[in-house]
């Protein structure tokens, strides 16, 4: 379950913004200060360091099919500072198969060769210390939206820019608003691919307890590209969307559109235990636009523990159901076979030692529709992991 980060507050220094559509400019002249505004840090106390390192073990466990071990490794390093004290830059370099938007984890193969490694994030921040409910941002970001892995896998990064608008209404409740526009796929000979996003949430507080429900409508346009790219290339992320084909075989589109309409109602209760909240969140999608009526996915999740203190433990279960044309299959879960497939994960992770985690992950999936003549047994990934964070 992805969670949209926190933007900092800010005492507002002068300067001007000039905006361009939704890719917009931020000009902050350093020799131009307000009078009275104190003199800011040096650049190398505003910068912040951080990353992760992941080692990974995989097993590929279906009867009728070899038995296969993988070993996998993710490498995460982020810059995060402050150029004024309005604007945030971030950039995050990541290991990964540069051929998908949904994955930074990349196999140990290839004969000892180096391995890649990729400009993953690259994106301003601006909130304006004057209109602190106002925060824009430009590049190459981080979902700003609260949303599960059915949809969006928590690797994938979007490339554009959004608004977002977010208040209290009362010391319980706050709201928040937000319009994302993305390119998808920018070519010189044919009009290009984009995802639009619309997103509403509303939150509200009961002592220690949180109750969020949020809406959201993701249309894209020009997603024929999206199957050329998987055919043709540089796109390698799995497709199990139904295709179009020219007469000659090849793949020239989707036959679905995508306007996937999503709702996610989540709840936090506090247990009276500080390291071990209880989560618990039910979702349901629809892509509105879908060329049949296998358009709809359901996704649960909770969640006991969840803290990073040391000496602590996880335990999480979550459940999914997605037909085939619910979702756009190149840009979700990584971990699974797609979309037309019902999932069953369970996580226990313990924290033996500060900023050091041990997981185990059950995958256990099998596709929803299939020939009845043809065997659908289920396929068992488990992952065992060991990360650290710096």
């Amino acid at each position: 379950m992805y969670r949209p980060s926190v933007i900092p507050s800010a005492v507002r220094r002068a300067g001007r913004l000039a905006l361009c559509g939704a890719a917009f400019c931020i000009v902050f002249p350093v020799s131009s200060m307000a009078q009275g505004a104190s003199a800011p840090a040096p650049w190398y106390e505003r910068i912040q360091l951080g990353g992760d390192f992941r080692s990974r073990y995989e097993g590929f466990y279906q009867d009728s099919r070899e038995t296969r071990h993988v070993v996998r490794y993710r490498l995460r390093l982020m810059i995060d500072s402050d150029v004024n004290e309005d604007t945030r830059l971030q950039i995050q370099i990541a290991s990964g198969d540069p051929g998908t938007p949904v994955s930074t984890t990349q196999t140990l193969t290839s004969f000892f060769r180096p391995k890649p490694f990729n400009l993953d994030r690259a994106n301003i921040r601006y909130n304006p210390s004057g209109a602190s409910a106002l925060t824009l941002g430009v590049g190459k970001f981080g979902s700003p939206m609260t949303r599960t892995q059915m949809l969006w896998d928590d690797d994938l990064n979007f490339e554009g820019g959004y608004e977002q608008v977010a208040w209290d209404l009362s010391d319980r409740v706050d709201v928040q608003l937000l319009a994302l526009q993305t390119a998808v796929n920018e070519v010189t000979a044919d009009a290009d691919s984009f995802m639009v996003g619309a997103y509403g949430e509303v939150g509200a507080s009961f002592g220690g307890h949180r109750v969020q429900v949020s809406l959201a409508d993701y249309g894209f346009g020009n997603v024929d590209q999206v199957a050329v790219g998987r055919a043709t290339g540089p796109l390698n992320s799995l497709l199990t969307n139904l295709v179009e084909r020219d007469g000659a075989g090849n793949i020239v589109g989707l036959v679905s559109d995508f306007n996937m309409v999503d709702t996610i109602v989540e709840a936090e209760f506090d247990t009276g235990r500080d390291d071990y909240p209880l989560r618990v969140l039910g979702e349901y999608l629809k892509n509105t636009k879908a060329a049949s009526d296998r358009a709809t996915g359901l996704w649960f999740e909770t969640e006991y523990g969840g803290s990073n203190t040391a000496r602590t433990y996880t335990l999480g279960y979550s459940y999914g159901r997605i037909q085939q044309e619910a979702v756009l299959s190149p840009f979700m879960f990584s971990d699974i076979p797609g979309s037309n497939t019902e999932m069953h994960m369970f996580t226990v992770a313990y924290v033996p030692l500060p900023n050091l985690s041990l997981d185990l992950t059950m995958h256990i999936t099998r596709r929803l529709d299939q020939d009845p003549a043809a065997a659908n047994p289920w396929l068992t990934r488990p992952h065992v992991a060991a990360t650290v964070r710096f």
